[in-house]
């Protein structure tokens, strides 16, 4: 959305709150969640033109979300400068603020763009996610001195509430991914202990060594051991009675 286009309707605070407050976590990503966090911002909070989402992952800095052209440039300025009021607010976890873009002594260079690009005021909230993932909610005004102190009171709070949403959705991003890889790894796990039950079988040798011969086969085919495994696991399920079944440990067995 742009500044020359109409603007959403005003929502309430209470009603913002309380749907930041549902957002299933099993319907919407960490993606849709920034964006909506955005565009309740513009719509919750007096004065803003547009809004947009810092995240600083390992110092690195990037617009997860925004509702507007003009608050993504202002963004990407910043980053391109190494400064600026959204980057200090994530990092330094502290309210920035530009009253007037025109006459602001901080930040040389970015004022100057903030003016040319038709912001004169902006406000920018941390919400904090997690030790190495810093955030902020950017809000872009146009006329200066726009975020008056009731809008200041409504950003801090509304950035109390997204930072919790935003919290719990990493947390479970993160738990349902590492559920992913331990579920990956039992697998990996059975499928191994199948293929050195059936080399110790065909081979008369001990576990340790059906490993080994596993692990050889894999280094003299580029090819992870998983995928050895599997083969020699499927070589054998398909035909379990065929004479011939020792064909399919040939390129593990193979010196």
């Amino acid at each position: 959305m742009s500044t020359e286009e109409t603007s959403p309707e005003p929502l309430d605070v209470t009603a913002a709150f309380t749907e930041l407050g549902r957002l299933s976590f099993d319907d919407i990503s960490m993606e849709a969640m920034l964006q909506r966090v955005a565009e309740l911002a513009e719509q919750v909070i007096p004065g803003v033109a547009e809004a947009s989402v810092s995240l600083v992952v390992n110092d690195r800095a990037t617009t997860a979300a925004y509702t507007g052209k003009l608050a993504l440039d202002l963004d990407e300025s910043q980053y391109g400068r190494g400064y600026g009021p959204c980057l200090d607010a994530a990092v330094g976890e502290e309210i920035r603020e530009i009253t007037d873009a025109r006459t602001e002594p901080r930040w040389p260079g970015y004022t100057e763009t903030c003016v040319e690009r038709g912001s004169l005021s902006s406000l920018s909230v941390p919400i904090p996610v997690r030790e190495t993932i810093n955030g902020a909610v950017n809000l872009y005004a146009i006329e200066p001195d726009a975020p008056d102190d009731d809008a200041r009171d409504v950003a801090r709070a509304f950035a109390s509430y997204a930072a919790v949403a935003v919290h719990n959705m990493h947390l479970y991003e993160s738990t349902r991914e590492l559920a992913q890889h331990l579920d990956t790894a039992m697998q990996t796990r059975a499928v191994i202990e199948q293929a050195k039950g059936i080399l110790m079988s065909q081979r008369r040798c001990d576990a340790a060594q059906a490993f080994n011969l596993l692990a050889a086969a894999s280094q003299r085919s580029n090819r992870k051991l998983r995928d050895i495994a599997q083969g020699l696991v499927d070589g054998v399920s398909r035909d379990p009675q065929s004479p011939n079944q020792g064909a399919s440990c040939q390129v593990v067995t193979r010196s």
